[in-house]
């Protein structure tokens, strides 16, 4: 989300906020927050490890933008149609100045009627009001137009929320929701609105009890100080052995200004360290649910660690001085480690130099878990790309989730900045942010990849955050790079389409033929208004999935996501596959735009639109011995997804 309004500034929406009490203003100090309370809401057990199936919609939306779509008052445009069991538990939402451009309508379990609506404002208001600590936090103020909702919205059956149009026009609309399917933990459960004009109130039936409001733990805790000691230059010491069973509830460590020190920590004799990150990145400069800098050099993170029998902090000297380390922890001692909990993982990743088109590799890790959130330092501007998740790419079902742009995903709405307790905290894009998913964690049975998208000539840095059920370090700080395949590549170019959006040409016509590119030639490829000349160009998967989103950056900039366009673009990609014999290989295939999969010249595949995101099918390639051409030939238009463009493609060997 991040575009520049050329329109002249009202301050309509300012005055409606102010008037509700919701609005933050510049210059005034808030409330401060309970960080203390929250910590309990948010963490007390978020170490038991969940089994739902996390989903993520993304949306930026003009009349300008999307051909045929947006036509006026009363237009109505599906954002969600969810069948099975689940809740919808984030809504963030921005937009220009004015009056609100939506009503929001939910029909949950087949409804006719909806049984909640409201306007990105009314949301925001009457979630304030709602006395009953649903979520860690049931809303946050309105900042710089950045509008987050938390409430769960529950449902056994189905869920369709749509957005109806209330003005002629508008200029830009942005949007990332945040669901699970495959979730019994609310059944029983409804939300309600009531009210009239702009004044809603939400309310809850066959919700009795909360366990938001449940008294934190009363069983014992004790602190374990580190003794001060001096690290020479390179050196590495445990500075503390502490004893379980128990939950590390607050690790606490000091080192001097201008040093650099490791952290790294180990559980139950794990195999490598399930945590290991220089200090400073793994704290941050936060003052936070989640860190705390009480001074510099000189911090806190309060996110649990659970463990059975024995935990290891060591700390490693990477400077050229020696420095004196000193900290503690605070233990809460349990009777056991209950089935279901996870042990705390942190990875530190940082990227040499961006290239533009391959993003940079958040985390890569294996086993069963769920991935809590990241910090990200030095990502640049904000135009450069957002968050991109492959949940189970080695499973049966993977799941794709894909947000928007870099201030989006940490809640806030152009280039803002600031706390957004618990879920989020940014300063700088180059100091740090971190974006904790309290209300919706990732879990994953088999594997999670995540990946951020950056412009070219960066260094960004991360730190990921999750659970697994296991201590040992089973990350792949490679990317899978030896399960992972290089493609020739080429697109994008447009796809013909009238003032209705319907095509007015075959969707793959302007794709020159592969053997053309072979043999060397170049070609146009045009975005919207940004174009280069180009032939094959080169693109390696992560381990089974090839993200194409910035594949133009290969020849131009992509200066912000408009120019990744959306009412239609055709892209190639082709690879080759070995085979000793003659025969028949099932193929995972996972697309959310209409695409072609082709073996030796031969289709075997042609895919239509998923309407709520990407959905796997297995397809049948017919091998012959030796070498084997495989070709895809993809599309990408405005979807669930935002504008992410690639595919999955995982031979069963």
């Amino acid at each position: 989300m991040t575009a520049v309004n050329p329109r002249p500034v009202r301050h309509r929406l300012n005055l409606h906020l102010a008037a509700l009490g919701l609005l933050v203003h510049p210059g005034l100090a808030a409330t401060p927050p309970d960080l203390e309370a929250l910590r309990r809401a948010a963490l007390e057990d978020i170490f038991v490890l969940q089994d739902f199936r996390a989903g993520k919609a993304s949306f930026v939306e003009s009349p300008e933008r999307h051909a045929g779509v947006w036509t006026g008052r009363g237009f109505r445009y599906t954002l969600l149609d969810l069948q099975g069991e689940g809740s919808l538990r984030h809504i963030w939402t921005t937009r220009g100045e004015g009056e609100p451009y939506f009503d929001w309508e939910f029909f949950v379990d087949g409804e006719t009627a909806p049984s909640i609506r409201f306007t990105d404002e009314s949301m925001v208001a009457a979630a304030a009001n709602l006395p009953v600590p649903v979520a860690p936090a049931n809303h946050l103020p309105v900042h710089n137009r950045a509008f987050n909702f938390y409430l769960p919205v529950p449902f056994q059956k189905s869920l369709r929320l749509d957005v109806v149009q209330r003005q002629p026009s508008f200029w830009l609309w942005f949007a990332q929701l945040d669901y699970r399917l495959e979730d019994a933990s609310l059944r029983g459960a409804r939300l309600y609105t009531s009210g009239t004009g702009e004044r809603h109130e939400f309310s809850y039936v066959g919700l009795p009890h909360q366990r938001r409001v449940a008294p934190a733990s009363t069983l014992p805790r004790e602190t374990v100080a580190f003794a001060p000691r001096v690290l020479a230059p390179g050196a590495g010491e445990v500075v503390a052995r502490l004893r379980g069973p128990a939950i590390v509830r607050e690790l606490r460590l000091r080192w001097p200004p201008e040093s650099r020190v490791r952290l790294r920590l180990r559980f139950d004799g794990g195999a490598g360290f399930a945590v290991d990150s220089p200090a400073a990145r793994f704290f941050g400069p936060f003052q936070g649910v989640s860190f705390f800098a009480h001074a510099t050099n000189d911090h806190s993170t309060y996110l649990p660690m659970p463990f059975r029998e024995a935990a290891e902090v060591q700390v490693v000297n990477e400077g050229a001085a020696p420095v004196e380390v000193s900290g503690l922890a605070v233990l809460e001692l349990v009777p056991r480690f209950a089935e279901g909990w996870g042990y705390f993982h942190a990875r530190h990743q940082q990227t040499a130099q961006t290239d533009g088109h391959r993003l940079h590799q958040v985390l890569y890790v294996r086993g069963r878990g769920h991935w809590l959130g990241m910090s990200l330092f030095g990502t640049g501007h904000d135009h450069g790309g957002g968050d991109f998740a492959v949940i189970d790419g080695e499973g049966d079902q993977p799941a794709f989730l894909h947000g928007v742009n870099g201030e989006d995903y940490f809640t806030f709405a152009w280039f803002g900045q600031g706390a957004h307790h618990p879920y989020a905290v940014a300063h700088s894009n180059d100091a740090g942010r971190y974006r904790h998913h309290f209300e919706n964690v990732y879990p994953f049975r088999k594997s999670l990849a995540l990946e951020w998208g950056a412009f070219a000539g960066l260094s960004p840095e991360s730190v990921a955050v999750w659970y697994q059920d296991s201590p040992d370090d089973t990350t792949l700080p490679d990317g899978a790079r030896a399960e992972s395949v290089e493609w020739d590549v080429f697109g994008p170019v447009p796809i013909p389409h009238d003032a209705a959006g319907r095509a007015t040409a075959p969707r793959f016509a302007g794709l020159p033929g592969v053997r053309d590119l072979d043999a060397g030639r170049r070609f146009e490829c045009v975005l919207v208004k940004e174009r280069f000349t180009t032939g094959w160009m080169k693109e390696w998967s992560v381990g089974p999935m090839l993200n194409l989103t910035y594949v133009a950056r290969h020849g131009t900039k992509i200066d912000y996501e408009a120019e990744l366009g959306g009412n239609g673009h055709a892209l190639l990609a082709r690879r080759f596959v070995e085979s000793p014999r003659r025969r028949t290989v099932r193929c995972l295939f996972a697309h959310d735009d209409p695409i072609e999969l082709w073996v030796n010249g031969r289709r075997v595949y042609e895919g239509g639109p998923r309407f709520n995101g990407f959905e796997s099918v297995r397809v049948d390639l017919p091998l012959r011995k030796g070498r084997n051409e495989v070709v895809v030939r993809l599309t990408n238009y405005f979807n669930r997804n935002f504008n992410w463009a690639g595919f999955l493609f995982r031979p069963e060997w």
